[in-house]
């Protein structure tokens, strides 16, 4: 992406599903009947992409949405709009395993949509279900199944560090990276950003947030693992898929 215009664009507020780890309830609150996922006009959304595009030469864009998918409706309606404008820039959304379905990826591939970004977080299905993550690992699968079948480029997030989790669980995660096969890969620490279900106020006050985000923080630790060994782990992970590492987390962690 380097010497790339790109800029982000939002199309849907709020997410529907309660990650333990996740903050995003702070920002759009608790989505329910009184609090509903609210999703722009598709009109309007794709007019201001393309003012934006022609004003500033864009070259890419990205959706910030927490949760691109709300529906897979929502995703195909947008392609096929954005088809009709022959807006032929490519983009990249985040999307939530649990909602997707193979009938969004041609209309995907024929937007142009390069990448899809995916939180996978664990490879055990124990861990997925703590985190409430509201997705199995069979489904994970094939999402990435479908992505690679129809040519669009795959990230993959993943997670290290919540309470219950061992070592027996980190080498589910490790096989599910090997078996899907994502393009560009993060392994993260679990951080406990204020808002998230590990957030404590007594104890975590004092943060310093400005040096601390889920790549890095020198703090959390488990029962199972301290925080070294967090990043022993972290650190072996991302030495092995090495050369698919979003490029922010190679600079981070000095893996060029």
């Amino acid at each position: 992406m380097a010497n790339q215009r790109i800029t982000g664009f939002q199309a849907n507020r709020g997410c529907p599903f309660r990650c333990t780890y996740c903050a995003e309830r702070c920002i759009t609150g608790i989505i329910n009947r009184n609090n509903p996922i609210r999703s722009r006009n598709l009109p309007d959304l794709l007019n201001e992409i393309e003012f934006v595009e022609n004003k500033y030469n864009l070259d890419y864009f990205k959706f910030v949405d927490a949760t691109f998918d709300v529906s897979s409706k929502y995703v195909t309606d947008f392609c096929k709009e954005k088809i009709k404008r022959d807006l032929t820039i490519e983009w990249e959304c985040m999307i939530h395993a649990s909602i997707a379905k193979e009938e969004m990826f041609p209309w995907l591939k024929k937007a142009n949509c390069n990448q899809i970004n995916v939180g996978c977080e664990s490879g055990s299905p124990k861990i997925l279900k703590e985190i409430r993550k509201g997705v199995s690992v069979d489904k994970i699968i094939k999402v990435f199944d479908w992505g690679k079948k129809y040519g669009i480029k795959r990230r993959a997030f993943f997670l290290i560090g919540t309470p219950s989790e061992t070592l027996e669980d980190i080498k589910l995660t490790e096989k599910l990276i090997e078996r899907i096969d994502p393009d560009f890969l993060g392994v993260t620490i679990l951080c406990p950003y204020p808002g998230s279900d590990y957030y404590n106020h007594e104890k975590m006050k004092d943060i310093d947030w400005s040096f601390t985000d889920e790549y890095s923080n020198d703090f959390w630790h488990t029962e199972y693992f301290s925080n070294q060994d967090l990043k022993n782990i972290q650190k072996e992970l991302t030495d092995k898929f090495k050369e698919r590492l979003v490029w922010h987390q190679t600079k981070i962690l000095g893996n060029e």
